[in-house]
């Protein structure tokens, strides 16, 4: 990427995508944190163990598919370009979201609406798309800003849609929320084809060979252990999120789950889009490592007050602290990848990123449903996320301790 470009055109780039993850977020947080309460109402399903089930089935299978795909893309988007995958993800995204409210009415079993958001799901993957474009367009000393920023805006667009979900969704239903998630995902693409700019040149054809197989084997100690590092990051942010619903339907009238579970949701990602801002001027100031660490703590302190909540003032306010410090997580970790991958593949590996988080959030699915099915109360989803979390300390020392070696080779050799 020539940096003249980069200089010239980033900051545009990054609003048109910044926007462009706004409405994205929205439309998708407008109707998905339902998706417990949609099976529930749709397929009358009330005992908790068969309800927690088929939400971690509805969790796996959608988040494999996306963990098989994602890389695909990522190396896709090394070979054509940034921008094309952002786009195919907004307009395709687009169309198949809203085919998911038909399922119940086209088949009694809930298997109907899991096929249908698996086959959304390989299709999809906006924000990895846009992570990747965002890097590949912005100078190197500016990438934590830049993720940091990318990252508000997701939390901005989960704001808007929860608000939305838990106003527009319980007044109007179900319907309205897929139909607006179609119609934001269509106008984000359409931000993006307008406003931003990719100068990207094709790569140079190599040899033939299983380039595949070779990327691997290029790939340091280091960056292994990043990639672990969102791998089990997938697994501990993700644990308790499907069932945050059905926690607010303990704490509150049942009736009442879908307003509260809204209002809860956009507390939390008001933290969330604040840990944004801050973790990204942080991460360009100073050593990823020292700002993850922290973050982690207060992550798995604030799980635990989510299990122990007695009212929804008290898992408000837990879940705020909890995404206020977990939402720097991914921004740190993907800082610190971009730090050590060269420019010419960070399509690829941010995908392959992406693909690991998002296979730990499958695992997360797997290790819920089991959770839920032994202990039979989604309180005990959250102690484990806490666990979860606490696991990630080593993972960022050891990944520390293997950056520093690399940095001290490339010292040496000047």
């Amino acid at each position: 990427m020539d940096s003249d470009f980069q200089h010239a055109h980033w900051k545009k780039n990054l609003i048109g995508v910044w926007i462009s993850q706004i409405l994205c977020m929205a439309g998708f947080s407008s109707i998905m944190p339902f998706i417990p309460l949609f099976i529930r109402d749709k397929y009358n399903i009330t005992d908790e163990r068969e309800l927690g089930m088929w939400v971690a089935t509805l969790t796996f299978f959608s988040f494999c598919s996306y963990t098989v795909a994602t890389p695909i893309w990522g190396m896709v988007a090394d070979k054509f370009g940034r921008k094309l995958m952002l786009l195919r993800a907004h307009y395709l995204a687009a169309l198949l979201f809203p085919l998911m409210y038909f399922a119940p009415y086209l088949s009694t079993s809930v298997a109907l609406l899991v096929g249908v958001r698996t086959f959304v799901s390989l299709f999809s993957g906006v924000t990895n798309s846009a992570q990747t474009l965002v890097i590949s367009t912005t100078p190197k000393e500016h990438h934590g800003v830049a993720l940091g920023t990318l990252s508000t805006a997701i939390w901005s667009g989960n704001m808007i849609g929860f608000l939305a979900g838990a106003l527009f969704v319980n007044a109007f239903g179900y319907f309205w929320g897929f139909m607006c998630c179609g119609a934001m995902f269509l106008v984000g693409g359409v931000v993006v084809h307008i406003v931003v700019r990719e100068n990207f040149v094709p790569p140079v054809k190599q040899a033939k060979g299983n380039a595949f197989a070779a990327f691997f084997r290029e790939l340091t100690s280091a960056t292994v252990l990043i990639l672990a590092l969102f791998f089990a990051m997938g697994m501990a942010r993700r644990l308790d999120e499907p069932y945050i619903a059905l926690l607010v339907s303990q704490l509150a009238n049942p009736d009442k789950a879908i307003f509260f579970t809204g209002l809860i949701s956009l507390v939390a990602a008001l933290g969330g889009m604040f840990s944004g801002i801050v973790t990204g001027k942080l991460c360009d100031r100073f050593d990823p490592v020292k700002v993850s660490i922290p973050a982690v703590l207060f992550a798995a302190m604030t799980m635990i007050l989510q299990a122990l909540s007695i009212n929804l003032w008290m898992l408000g306010g837990a879940r705020f602290i909890h995404f206020t410090a977990a939402g720097g997580l991914e921004p740190a970790f993907l800082t610190m990848l971009a730090r050590i991958v060269p420019e010419e593949k960070q399509g690829t590996i941010f995908g392959i990123a992406s693909s690991v988080r998002f296979f730990g959030i499958l695992s997360s699915a797997l290790l819920s449903g089991t959770i839920i099915w032994i202990f039979g109360n989604v309180r005990a989803v959250f102690f484990g996320s806490s666990i979860l979390f606490l696991l990630l300390l080593p993972l960022i020392l050891l990944a520390a301790a293997n950056i520093k070696k690399i940095n001290l080779k490339k010292e040496a050799t000047l």
